[in-house]
This record gives C-alpha cells, sequence and structure tokens, in this order.
C-alpha cells in the first residue's frame, strides 16, 4: 500500500509539471501510468481501463485549477474564446464518457498518433515560423466553429482520459493566439472536460458490477487523492518554468512531448 501511494504521488508529481508547462490535463502520462499501478497492486479488473481513464479524469480537476489559476495571473488565458467553447466541450465530454465501448480504440488512437506526428514535426522544426504565425493577426472565427471545435476536442478527451490540451493549443495556435497565451487558455478548458467526464463516468459506472472497493462509479477514489496532492503543487512549478524560458523553446519543447507521445501510443 505504501509502495502504490509513492507510484501515485510520483505520476502526479510528473503530470502536474507538464500540465503547468503545456497546459495540458496529464491524462496521456496518468491513464498508463495508472493502468499499470492498478494492475499490479490493486485493482485487477476488466473494467481497469475505464477506471484508468476516469481516476485520470478525476484527477486533471485538481491539476487544472492549480495552473489555471497560476495561468490567469499571469494573463495568459483568453477567457472570450474560451467561454464559445466551453459548451461544446461539456456536451462532447459528457457524451464521450457514454459512447466509449462502441468506438473501436484503434481508429481513435492512429487519427491521433498521425495528428500528433504533424503537428510535433510542424513545432520542432519550424519553431520560429510557428511562434511568429499570425503574430500580429488573431483570426475571428464564428462562435459556431468554436463550440464545435469544443465538442470535438471534448468528445475525444472523454474517450482517452486527457484534459484535450494536446488539441486545444495547436488550435489556438492556428487561430494567431500566442503561445503562453494558447498554453493558459488550454490549462482552463482542461477543467470543464474534467468535471464534465468525472460526472459521466460516475454515473455510467454506478451501477457496474463488480468494481473494486473504494471506486465511486468508474472513479478510484485513493489514487485520485495521493496524485492530486502532489499534481496540484507541481503544476504550478510548471507554469513558473514555462514563464521563465523563451516561447522558440516552448514551442519546440511540447513539439517534442507530441512527438514522444506519438511515439508511445504507436508502440503501446
Amino acid at each position: 500500500m505504501i509502495l502504490e501511494f509513492i507510484l501515485f504521488l510520483c505520476i502526479g508529481a510528473a503530470a502536474g509539471l507538464l500540465a503547468g508547462m503545456f497546459g495540458i490535463g496529464g491524462g496521456a502520462l496518468i491513464v498508463p501510468a495508472l493502468i499499470f499501478t492498478l494492475n499490479h497492486f490493486t485493482v485487477n479488473s476488466v473494467w481497469t481501463n475505464h477506471i484508468a481513464i476516469a481516476t485520470s479524469l478525476a484527477t486533471i480537476i485538481g491539476t487544472s485549477l492549480s495552473s489555471s489559476w497560476m495561468h490567469n495571473k499571469n494573463h495568459n488565458i483568453e477567457w472570450s474564446i474560451l467561454k464559445r467553447m466551453v459548451l461544446g466541450c461539456i456536451i462532447g465530454t459528457i457524451g464521450g464518457s457514454y459512447i466509449t465501448p462502441l468506438i473501436p480504440g484503434v481508429w481513435l488512437k492512429w487519427i491521433f498518433v498521425i495528428f500528433m506526428i504533424y503537428v510535433g514535426s510542424q513545432f520542432v522544426f519550424k519553431t520560429r515560423q510557428v511562434a511568429h504565425n499570425h503574430a500580429t493577426k488573431v483570426v475571428k472565427l464564428n462562435t459556431s466553429i468554436y463550440i464545435a471545435m469544443g465538442g470535438v476536442i471534448g468528445l475525444f478527451a472523454a474517450l482517452v482520459g486527457v484534459g484535450g490540451g494536446v488539441l486545444v493549443v495547436p488550435f489556438l495556435k492556428k487561430c494567431g493566439i500566442g503561445m503562453r497565451k494558447a498554453i493558459g487558455t488550454s490549462a482552463a478548458f482542461t477543467l470543464p472536460v474534467a468535471i464534465a467526464g468525472t460526472i459521466g463516468y460516475i454515473i455510467s459506472g454506478w451501477h457496474v458490477m463488480p468494481l473494486p472497493k473504494y471506486c465511486v462509479g468508474f472513479v478510484y477514489v485513493p489514487a485520485v487523492l495521493a496524485i492530486m496532492l502532489a499534481s496540484i503543487p507541481m503544476a504550478k512549478v510548471g507554469v513558473l518554468i514555462a514563464q521563465r524560458i523563451s516561447v522558440d523553446k516552448l514551442i519546440k519543447l511540447f513539439g517534442m512531448f507530441l512527438l514522444v507521445l506519438a511515439l508511445k501510443l504507436m508502440i503501446s
């Protein structure tokens, strides 16, 4: 039990750092780490993957609150855009938590992998061009487009247990938003994703049997508490790091993160 708790803390610390630096929820790290830890120590169930995804989304609530507060303090959240994306995000996330069993995971995985390789390579190899693309002109889109994009990202986030930041940041960059504001807005976006997804997974797993002890729906409470204990303070550290390094370097690091994540998905 002690070793399990320590592993949850390590998972939370790493996820919180990534969340603060890149405006993501940390689910890309949390989900596979939870699947390994739960299978090895506590939970050996046919529902392990669902539990890992639901638990990841629940932990993102605390991480997102921490990093969003710091990004907002630094005036790095585009509230006008965020408000328009949130409605679609909530609908997509709740819907995704219900239809997970109906969509072949391999389809979703490879679409995501191809997208991340493309965007990650653009960020790594064309850093300066990406950094200054639309630097003086923000592309204004119709409100319905922001709502639709929020819905698509929310749906995907719920299906794989992430906060959606790996999709939000590239989208906002394409709209001409600066990298730091794209990361800050993305961090805030992950909060409604996490809340809606957690509620959806609690409801959809409420009558599922058998589930391990200490599960509320599909959410495994001990892991949530331990991971958040480390992720919340480390998210603040990640934001401070993001504020201190150059935009070019931040873009390149984000691109490298996407490529590593794509590689991990390809071999998993």
